[in-house]
Order: structure tokens, then C-alpha cells, then sequence
């Protein structure tokens, strides 16, 4: 026969009550060991483990969303390095199809390509730079070659002319030296004047019209018509341009491209006058054809 409802709920009641002592035992019992209550002991075992794995857990995925996002800007950074490389690939190209046009068209015209001149190399070992006198003493002379009026320069411009020569030693006048000039021209409108030392760390653009436009950073080139520098080496850029209402010129300012007041190796350019003139001769009888 089952139970009546009265005895189910007098053993419900006994058994609540046997739970409940046994949870007020153990909440003041201590372990031994580590001096806690047994309940929390109970407790804290099964949540340290579900907090273990769930550290475990998080560690992992933000590992992963740390290498993929890390993979991702290195993906990026390829891509952008793939478009450089295309981009310059292209610009390359470009450049090599121009000069294999101008190369096409030089020879069609029968025209001369610049020559490239013979050099030596030579260490300055003394300068002077005054107001005065703006010199150089290089460690070359006539047992290298070295003669007068021969052109000095590095890779960055020219420097100036060999003006005395000895045996292992040579004297340079400086371009930015007040008496030292060249034959010069704005490179983009080919429009000629004189290029003159002032004196300082500056040279000056003379002849050049009012008319003229003339940008600011815009290269200055030798013309080859002073019989010492040949066509087309750099001398520097414009810095300033004054006009003078009294004055059908212009004033340019040029900084030179060669740290002549700093320059410590040189290449002495072995051409003389008569090189410039046979060259000069050359496209003479090739314009005459």
C-alpha cells in the first residue's frame, strides 16, 4: 500500500532537514589543511575547474583573433608592397621605352649623344674661401694629366676650373668665386645667360630677360660655350629671382649643387678646348646634312 499524503510530506520535511544540517556542519567545519569551511572547499573545487577551462578557453580565441588580425595587416602590407612594385615596374618601363624613343630619334636625325668624358679622381687637401678668394688645392697635377682650364665637379654638380697646375698639385677657382664664370641656361626654357660667382656660398644668373619665366628650384646647365665646361653638366637651381624696373634682366640667385665650400673628393674632367671645339664642329657638319 503507498504512503498517505501526511507521510510523503513528513519524510519531504525529514530530508530537508537532514540537508539542511549537513550543509550548516560542513559550512562550519574546517579543512584541516587549508583552514577553510568544507562548503566552500565543496563550492570552489567545481567552479576553479569550470574557470580553468574557461581561461584556457578565452586564451586560446584571443590568440587566434590576435594572429589572424596580425596575419591580415601583414596580407595588407603585401598587397601595398605588390602595387609599389607594379607602380615603379611600370615607371621603369616607361622611362626605357622614352629613351629608346630619343635613342630612335638621335639616330634618325643623325644626331650625337652627349660624350662622356674621362675623369680622375683627387682629394682637395687645402681651400681657401674668402670674400676675396674661393679656392681649392686638389693632389693631381701634370704627372696625371692635369692641365689649365681643365673642369672640376663630383657626381652632385660642377665645382670649377683648374685656373695653376704643378706637377702633383693643382689650383681650382671655385664656381662661387667673385671672378669665376661659366656659360649657363635654365634647363627647361634652354634660355642662355652667364653664370658669375658673388663671392660667397651663392652664384648669380645674368643675361636673362624680364620676359623670361623663371621658377624658383628650377635647374641651371653649362651650354658649352665658355670652351670649359661641356653642354649640359649641373650647376645648381634657382633660389631667388629679383626683377628691376630699371633693369632688362633678371637677377637670379643660384645655390650651387656641389658643396664647393665643403667638398672633400673631386673629378677632374679630362676635356680641353679643342675637345669642345671638335665637338662642337661634330653637330655643325651633322645639322648641315
Amino acid at each position: 500500500m503507498s504512503a498517505n499524503p501526511a507521510q510523503q510530506k513528513s519524510h519531504w520535511l525529514l530530508a530537508a532537514l537532514l540537508l539542511a544540517q549537513i550543509v550548516l556542519m560542513s559550512a562550519s567545519a574546517r579543512d584541516q589543511q587549508s583552514g577553510q569551511s568544507m562548503l566552500r572547499t565543496w563550492i570552489m573545487t567545481p567552479l576553479s575547474f569550470v574557470a580553468n577551462r574557461a581561461d584556457r578557453v578565452y586564451s586560446a580565441v584571443s590568440g587566434w583573433i590576435a594572429g589572424y588580425v596580425a596575419l591580415r595587416g601583414v596580407r595588407e602590407e603585401n598587397a601595398h608592397l605588390r602595387e609599389e612594385v607594379e607602380r615603379l615596374t611600370a615607371e621603369r618601363n616607361e622611362a626605357l621605352e622614352r629613351s629608346n624613343r630619343l635613342d630612335l630619334v638621335e639616330r634618325e636625325l643623325g644626331l650625337q649623344s652627349r660624350p662622356v668624358w674621362p675623369s680622375i679622381a683627387a682629394n682637395v687637401v687645402s681651400r681657401e674661401m674668402s670674400v676675396w678668394s674661393r679656392r681649392l688645392i686638389i693632389d693631381r697635377g701634370t704627372l696625371d694629366g692635369v692641365k689649365k682650364d681643365m673642369p672640376v665637379a663630383t657626381n652632385s654638380g660642377i665645382v670649377g676650373r683648374v685656373v695653376s697646375v704643378g706637377p702633383n698639385w693643382a689650383q681650382v677657382q671655385v664656381i662661387t668665386d667673385k671672378q669665376a664664370g661659366a656659360g649657363a641656361m635654365l634647363q627647361n626654357s634652354r634660355a642662355m645667360g652667364e653664370m658669375r660667382g658673388l663671392g660667397s656660398d651663392r652664384c648669380e644668373l645674368k643675361s636673362i630677360s624680364t620676359a623670361q619665366e623663371v621658377q624658383i628650384g628650377e635647374a641651371i646647365i653649362t651650354t658649352g660655350l665658355d670652351r670649359i665646361y661641356p653642354k649640359g653638366l649641373l650647376i645648381g637651381t634657382v633660389e631667388q629671382v629679383e626683377s628691376d624696373p630699371n633693369s632688362p634682366s633678371l637677377r637670379i640667385i643660384i645655390i650651387p649643387s656641389a658643396k664647393v665650400d665643403r667638398v672633400e673628393n673631386v673629378l677632374v674632367l679630362m676635356v680641353e678646348e679643342k675637345d669642345l671645339k671638335m665637338e662642337e664642329a661634330d653637330k655643325s657638319s651633322m645639322g648641315s646634312r
